[in-house]
């Protein structure tokens, strides 16, 4: 028995294209003849046929059959072709499904034509972005700064992947969207693909085919952005195990996308395994090869580029030495890259001496080395759940750390600020410290809520060392905290917007990586004293870039939000009775402060959806090259020049700013970073880079959250409806700060619903979902932006995905439909 099975599956996989497999048992003369039916002279060769008369019918008959076969084979395709203008092309030996939809899609224009129709204003050009929850619909900005464009459907997007560079023709009206209503949607057509990212690659399952005229599989991929890709699997070396009675694979597959001909599926090519899908390790890697983010990019000798123990003889003749100063880092318990620490020093004139000490990571990566181009391709560290990939190597990580205890080099800013926190006078040096404390956060909120305790138990906190003790640590903090605090509400009464979003956090089995439970990190009062210095010590350095570097200093640019969208989230807010004058950045923070603090915050969980909705309309900050003609201002810290400085060890661009600043404060020009175009392509890379890897965290988490809920076996959540549709709503999870869709459409998609059935419907400028419980339709439940539901979180099948759906919540269906009730009246 074995031996038939062994043979019937190698005649399922048998390929059609003239490579077929040979078999390795004996094999009956019959079965030799149907292996080998496309290549007649290699069964003469294999076998000694005698020349005789019988034999010469026998090898007529088998080319017989094979005419058949390629004929069969050739109607196949012609059957399944699209265009009936290809039929009489010559047909492959193997049957390729992807020649099933030759010329799905639109050819391109001709780059002339594009050239002149940009010229003419008749195309126009900008980057896709495809939806993520719903891939057919895709967006590019509206050359006039309005609405923006809407790619819809795939034929449409013509192949464009997100975020390539795309050139569009704006459709007629008569293909628009509510053409002559005020939610006028117009659409366009993708024409030519200016720019696109080379050789993508796209994590999936596959879905296997079995039988003689398949060689390919399709590869789902786990992002709904990216097309199916055919990939062939006939040259796969290792068995491909599949889900009980299903075609899909168990395990997680990668292929690359090297480029897109007309055909409505990609053809990729599979390159590896990543696992068991959903588990954590496999998925994790998923993470990381869709984001483009390297598990291990530094080779084993990459210490011979480390520079030799300094010497602080040596450093001394060049730089501050502030090793006598209170100096300590407040950060994370789990923090390994210490770039920063304060000081702070009572003047006898009733001032502050502050000191922000930033590590001197230039000293340990010199431009132009092989460690210098990996740390600069990577440009930034990515923070996962449960593994933080640097963008240093580990041990030069720990190296260039402000770690206590020990003679540290840094670049220190030096101000003297009065007790109403104004900036009396500044200096930029290089410096040797010696911090005396790693604290933490909690250590740091300890000290402001006890103000007066001077009777510190030194076992709970950390080493003090340098002959400092944890009290002269309190003080010090008290000190920084009272400056931080006239900082933060000068700089909000100024003009500063601030959206905060509490982060989801997971505590984990450090040995196996799973999830124990989860929280909401909440920033405290420790938490803004730090930030408020190093946004002081950005915007004080690029107002020093500005000065000395005006056509090539490193820049974080942050633009206004396009009206069109920002317009749409104040009109929903408005219907709700929440006024936002989105004029500045200032008029946002204050119109929203109003329903987000105090006693005017209706409910606790309006602060998180207005911050959500308010969220969306904003566009990323971004690196850049300074530009003279144009602002370079970062519109929600509302100041005209803002870089970062303050994380060496983890951003590139930061080094980048720190040898501009040594280059002024040494009189030694960097040749390399005089030409604009250098800075740009740091800027670009760095922009990309950091992107990938706030994607990439963010589905740690997800995935983290939704391993977290199978092995609970589902959870029941409180939630906050954030926007209303036809057939679902968006909800954010208010324990975890997390978005979801919950559909309600009663449909063989969704056989788990509770409700009986649902209907949309605006009231009062409202969109409204009423639920109904029952058949009767006595019990039931209307949904609207900002009410609270029940949901239940269940872990998909086979993946790391959530799924929600609306449960039947009591008090707050009566409450919802109550407080609704009064409105209308």
């Amino acid at each position: 028995m074995d031996f038939l099975e062994n043979l019937s599956r190698r005649l399922e996989d048998i390929r059609l294209d003239g490579t077929n497999v040979t078999a390795e048992f004996p094999c009956p003369q019959s079965v030799l003849r149907y292996l080998n039916q496309n290549d007649p002279n290699k069964l003469e060769n294999d076998i000694d046929i005698e020349d005789t008369p019988e034999n010469q019918s026998r090898i007529r008959t088998r080319k017989r059959l094979q005419r058949r076969q390629k004929q069969k084979i050739k109607s196949l395709v012609e059957k399944h072709n699209t265009n009936p203008n290809k039929q009489n092309q010559s047909t492959p030996n193997s049957v390729e499904p992807f020649l099933y939809h030759k010329d799905f899609y639109p050819n391109y224009m001709q780059f002339d034509d594009v050239k002149k129709g940009l010229e003419s204003g008749k195309l126009f050009e900008g980057h896709i972005r495809i939806s993520q929850k719903c891939p057919t619909e895709a967006y590019v900005p509206s050359p006039d700064k309005s609405k923006d464009i809407l790619i819809n459907g795939v034929r449409t997007r013509n192949r464009a992947l997100d975020g390539d560079k795309v050139v569009v023709k704006i459709l007629g009206k008569s293909d628009w969207r509510n053409p002559d209503s005020e939610d006028c949607q117009r659409t366009g057509c993708v024409v030519y693909i200016t720019n696109s990212k080379e050789n993508r690659i796209i994590v999936g399952s596959l879905m296997v085919d079995r039988g003689v005229i398949h060689r390919y599989s399709t590869l789902i991929p786990r992002d709904c952005r990216f097309p199916r890709l055919l990939v062939d699997t006939s040259t796969w070396l290792f068995p491909i195990d599949l889900r009980n009675g299903t075609k899909e694979s168990k395990e997680l597959f990668y292929a690359v996308l090297p480029h897109w001909d007309n055909y409505k599926f990609p053809k990729g090519i599979l390159k590896g395994v990543l696992g068991e899908s959903g588990q954590i390790k496999a998925e994790t890697e998923g993470i990381l090869i869709t984001h483009d983010i390297e598990e291990h990019p530094y080779p084993e000798d990459i210490d011979q580029y480390f520079p030799p123990l300094f010497s602080v003889e040596e450093e001394l003749k060049h730089r501050k030495d502030f090793r006598k100063h209170c100096i300590f880092s407040i950060d994370p318990p789990t923090a390994k890259d210490l770039d920063d620490a304060l000081s702070c020093v009572p003047l006898p004139n009733g001032n502050f001496e502050i000191g922000i000490h930033i590590s001197d990571v230039t000293y340990f990566v010199k431009q132009g080395t092989p460690l210098d181009e990996i740390a600069e391709k990577l440009a930034t560290s990515v923070y996962l759940v449960q593994k933080v990939y640097h963008m240093l190597p580990p041990a030069l990580t720990m190296m260039a750390s402000l770690l206590p205890g020990t003679d540290k080099l840094a670049v220190s800013i030096t101000l003297e600020m009065t007790p109403d926190a104004n900036v009396i006078s500044h200096s930029f040096s290089q410096s040797i410290i010696h911090s005396c404390a790693q604290l933490h956060y909690s250590h740091a909120q300890i000290f402001l809520e006890n103000p007066d305790k001077k009777d510190w138990d030194e076992s709970e906190f950390p080493t003090v060392y340098n002959g400092y003790t944890i009290s002269d640590c309190a003080t010090a903090v008290s000190h920084l905290h009272k400056l931080a605090t006239v900082m933060r509400k000068r700089r909000f009464d100024t003009g500063a917007l601030a959206i905060n979003q509490p982060k989801l956090s997971f505590d984990i089995d450090r040995v196996t990586c799973e999830p124990l439970s989860y929280s909401l990190y909440i920033l405290h009062e420790s938490n803004w004293l730090i930030e408020e210095f190093m946004l002081l010590a950005n915007t004080m350095v690029a107002e020093h870039l500005k000065t000395h570097f005006p056509t090539t200093a490193m820049l974080r640019c942050h633009h206004a939000p396009d009206v069109a969208p920002m317009e749409k989230a104040v009109k929903i807010l408005k219907v709700h009775g929440i006024d936002i004058d989105f004029t500045s950045a200032g008029s946002i923070h204050k119109s929203k402060a109003i329903y987000c603090q105090g006693e005017n915050s209706k409910n606790s969980h309006w602060d998180i959806i207005i911050n959500n909705i308010l969220s969306k309309p904003m566009v990323r900050a971004e690196y850049c090259v300074i530009d003279p003609d144009k602002s370079m201002s970062h519109f929600a810290l509302n100041v005209p020049y803002y870089t970062h400085f303050t994380s060496p060890i983890r951003r590139y661009p930061d080094i980048v700013v720190h040898r501009m600043l040594i280059s002024w404060l040494t009189n030694k020009p960097i040749k390399e970073y005089e030409d604009p175009k250098v800075i740009e392509k740091i800027a670009i890379n760095s922009n990309d880079k950091k992107n990938n890897a706030k994607k990439a965290s963010e589905a740690s988490a997800d995935i983290y959250a939704a391993c977290l809920i199978g092995k609970l076996g589902g959870l029941e959540v409180d939630a906050s409806i954030m926007e209303v549709k036809e057939n679902y709503f968006e909800a954010t999870v208010l324990s975890m700060n997390m978005n979801t869709r919950v559909y309600v459409n009663i449909s063989p998609n969704n056989p788990d619903l509770q409700h009986r059935f649902c209907k949309f419907s605006i009231v009062d400028n409202k969109p409204t979902l009423v639920i109904w419980w029952d058949l009767k339709g006595e019990n039931k439940q209307t949904l609207q932006l900002f009410d609270k539901v029940k949901l239940k979180l269940t872990k998909r099948e086979n993946c790391l995905k959530l799924r929600a759906i609306l449960i039947r919540d009591e008090y707050n269906s009566y409450y919802c439909d109550s407080l609704h009730t009064e409105i209308s009246m």
